[in-house]
């Protein structure tokens, strides 16, 4: 899957939904004005006059109306929208998700935890909050959020308890695939356009019942009016509503099924996702969800959610049919033998208790069977480097990401592991990725920390240093985005004081690392989407040929940053911007303030339209591809131009001589 296509087609997509919903919106507007014609004319009882006459009479009534119903739609959609823009979190917690604490001992929560923080890193995305839906016993999960910074994905606890370990990868890819193919922005408006149009029944059924109590006599032709117009509210409120809903059922089983092929790009076996199909078809309660909220979310659901009233308004494909696209030889039948394997394997209750407290008492990720060697590293082919940048994993021909993401966590030294996950720990945990090894540097550095942090943090820094906890290079970017949870529960005066003292942490010394840069950038990256998600995200209106002079700064840097010598870096800058097609090409020129120059091309190559978006990062690809090796510092700088450009980058592990 192409994931600047896919964005691409989904905002095309997007814009034909405003428009749909634009038209049933102004339907109902012409509804409501030609009741209250009716009833205006009833009112009046004045049979022999034309309506047209009634119409003219009243236009400024009709007018009025018109604007009253409008703004009422706006201003619920907007509310709606606004409360949802505040984070995954809050849609977690309005179906009743708790959150799961980043250092949880609940042997079933903790394997979640790890199994989400695996797919995060396969996929190349942020880490999410997780919640559990633990008054929920069906099998079922979703993701909610505005952006990729604020994104939460839930999971019920009958999902938890069900389904094994390859199953639940399978069903948390098939979530974050959402959130890396930029779905929860059209979940959200679908939310808010539907709730707006449905307020109008809610206002319909007041106005009805207050029309009941009106006296008789003279005003007993106004509340006949109120009564029409009540009751014409109700019927086109629910109209509007279900066309809304056809509209969205339609939309999201599309995107399902593109989640459920990236969830298998993902983790390379398709049989886990498939499994959690197959068991949520036998499964008594299936995907069910009892909270009354169900059915507003229910585009977000892995599983249906609920039993639609017909095949338009379901808004998932067909069990079978999802099963079918995975394994294109499953038949019916065999649903019969799955059920009576399963029923024999939930049987085996002591089995299952001996495995949790493995788990429990084990370091995490340790159960992966066939966990193979890291990838990377060696010769490359440029379209390995190309597909993997675009997020095209069919075609990068590379061991399977979620293991070797699963080993990288593994290997992460236990008291950084810990600390990430601990709120009071998790920005000390970053900061020591940054202390440097020349003690006059690394005691300024502590002291910015003391004022900073404070004393505490001080203290926890010196014994880790003391009893030699270091996170190896290609540890440390990936510390930083398990760490994103975590941080993301303080509060944003908080965050941005711990976004000072990284930017002077890296400037202590008067240099700046590839590696510094990266992390300073990834993580202004993080909190900008955290403070600023409606801002947030890829895509704009600017073209190629309109950013000529932030693409020759960083094409430049990165060029330069992998070649040994001035030429090789002019050849590889060539090869990149040979690609882009751009006529006359700008010429190779290094600025001599790297990160000032990348940080103000960053700016401007934020606003590029996604074809124009995905040509660069292809071309980057090309760049950093040119004399087929890569190094550590050559990904961490790439990784970082592509997270404050919003596109996810899957990991890809250089070997320890490239290091």
């Amino acid at each position: 899957m192409n994931y600047f296509a896919y964005q691409d087609r989904a905002r095309r997509k997007s814009y034909q939904l405003v428009a749909l919903f634009a038209l049933a919106v102004l339907g109902i507007v012409a509804g409501v004005n030609l009741v209250l014609l009716l009833a205006l004319g009833v009112q009046h009882l004045e049979p022999a006059r034309p309506l047209t006459a009634v119409a003219r009479d009243n236009l400024g009534l009709f007018v009025f109306v018109s604007i009253l119903v409008l703004g009422t739609i706006a201003v619920a959609s907007t509310t709606r929208v606004a409360m949802l823009r505040q984070g995954g979190n809050k849609v977690a917690e309005m179906l009743g998700g708790a959150q799961v604490a980043p250092d949880t001992r609940d042997p079933l929560e903790r394997r979640l935890m790890n199994v989400v923080e695996e797919i995060a890193l396969a996929s190349g995305t942020a880490v999410p909050g997780v919640f559990v839906l633990r008054d929920e016993s069906g099998i079922n999960a979703f993701a909610a959020g505005h952006n990729p910074g604020d994104a939460a994905v839930a999971v019920t606890r009958g999902a938890l308890e069900t389904l094994n370990r390859s199953e639940l990868q399978g069903v948390i890819a098939h979530e974050l695939s959402h959130i890396v193919n930029g779905d929860m922005r059209l979940n959200t408006r679908l939310i808010g356009v539907l709730f707006g149009i449905l307020v109008l029944t809610v206002i319909g059924r007041t106005l009805l019942h207050g029309a009941r109590f009106r006296g008789g006599g003279r005003g007993s032709q106004g509340a006949a009016a109120i009564m029409i117009a009540a009751m014409a509210l109700i019927v086109l409120g629910y109209i509007g509503v279900f066309f809304g809903r056809v509209i969205k059922a339609g939309v999201s089983r599309q995107r399902e099924s593109l989640a459920d092929a990236s969830a298998v790009q993902f983790t390379r076996n398709p049989e886990g996702l498939a499994g959690a199909l197959k068991k949520i078809a036998a499964a008594e309660g299936g995907s069910s969800i009892r909270s009354p909220e169900a059915e507003e979310v229910s585009h977000m659901l892995f599983g249906q959610g609920f039993k639609a009233m017909s095949g338009l308004l379901a808004t998932h494909p067909p069990i079978l049919e999802r099963i079918q696209a995975i394994e294109p030889h499953f038949d019916e039948r065999e649903f019969r033998r799955f059920i009576e394997q399963w029923k024999r394997e939930q049987a085996a209750v002591a089995q299952r208790e001996a495995a949790r407290e493995e788990f429990a008492k084990g370091p995490p990720l340790l159960d992966l069977p066939g966990m193979g060697q890291l990838p990377g590293g060696g010769t490359i082919n440029p379209a390995v480097i190309t597909s993997l940048l675009l997020s095209d994993l069919a075609a990068a021909d590379r061991a399977n990401t979620t293991p070797a993401a699963a080993r990288l966590l593994s290997e992460i030294p236990k008291p950084l592991y810990d600390a990430v996950h601990t709120q009071g720990e998790a920005a000390t945990a970053v900061v020591y990725l940054l202390l440097s090894e020349e003690p006059e540097v690394r005691e300024q550095q502590i002291g910015a920390v003391a004022q900073g942090l404070g004393e505490d943090a001080v203290q926890r820094l010196r014994a880790w240093s003391a009893a030699g906890v270091r996170a190896a290079p290609e540890q440390r970017l990936p510390l930083l985005e398990l760490a994103v949870p975590t941080l993301r529960l303080r509060a944003a005066e908080e965050l941005g004081r711990i976004e000072r003292l990284i930017r002077t942490l890296i400037r202590t010394d008067g240099r700046i690392s590839v590696f510094e840069y990266a992390l300073g950038t990834l993580f202004r990256a993080h909190l900008r989407d955290v403070l600023e998600p409606a801002h947030s995200g890829p895509g704009g209106s600017k073209r190629l040929d309109d950013c000529r002079p932030a693409i020759q700064a960083i094409f430049s840097v990165v060029a330069r940053v992998g070649a040994q010598s001035e030429a090789e870096a002019i050849a590889a800058y060539g090869a990149g911007i040979a690609r882009l097609q751009l006529g006359e090409p700008p010429q190779y020129a290094c600025p001599e303030d790297r990160a000032a120059a990348l940080d103000a091309a960053l700016e401007t190559l934020n606003a590029l339209r996604l074809p124009h978006l995905e040509t660069l990062i292809a071309a980057l690809g090309e760049t950093i591809a040119h004399d087929r090796r890569i190094t550590l510092q050559e990904f961490e700088l790439l990784r970082a131009l592509c997270g404050a450009l919003h596109c996810p980058v899957p990991p890809w592990l250089p070997t320890r001589e490239d290091v």
